[in-house]
């Protein structure tokens, strides 16, 4: 699907002041989709002028609440501080709480099984030459790519 809804009765002066923004919600909403074959859309609610998204579809688990309406929140964050170099450790430290499920089946301890082949057939559809779209210089998403690789995906085994 990857349709982005809209409240109603949004001043076409604020469609056209985040027509950056709104472009980059729908290239990383459709990458995702794509990528882990779901079809989420996202509502957008202006606040100040400026966008958040929320997820259209209600979750099985409704507590889990990094969705990729949360990701597309915190990179408009990032497009809004682009000069600030942290954003990258931020984002490098996401993906590895995420990666420390799939971390812990590296003991020796624990046996590897249907539940972790999962989580690294979604960790590789997610994030295989993955950076965030639509702001990003070319060197600095080539960055990404090759830090998630060297980081995380040569890790799995």
């Amino acid at each position: 699907m990857n349709i982005i809804s809209f409240e109603n009765d949004i001043p076409q002066e604020t469609f056209d002041k985040n027509a950056e923004n709104l472009k980059m919600a729908q290239l990383n909403l459709s990458d995702f989709n794509k990528r882990m074959g779901k079809d989420y859309d996202l509502v957008c609610k202006f606040t100040n002028g400026h966008p958040r998204f929320f997820l259209k579809q209600d979750l099985r688990y409704p507590e889990n609440t990094n969705t990729i309406a949360s990701q597309i929140n915190w990179l408009l964050n990032w497009k809004r501080e682009i000069n600030d170099r942290i954003y990258f450790q931020i984002f490098f430290n996401d993906i590895e709480r995420e990666f420390e499920k799939i971390d812990h089946y590296h003991s020796p301890y624990v046996e590897k099984d249907k539940v972790y082949d999962k989580l690294v057939e979604n960790f590789k559809k997610k994030y295989t030459e993955y950076a965030p779209l639509g702001f990003l210089n070319q060197e600095d998403e080539n960055y990404i790519k090759e830090e998630i690789n060297k980081k995380f995906l040569q890790r799995i085994v």
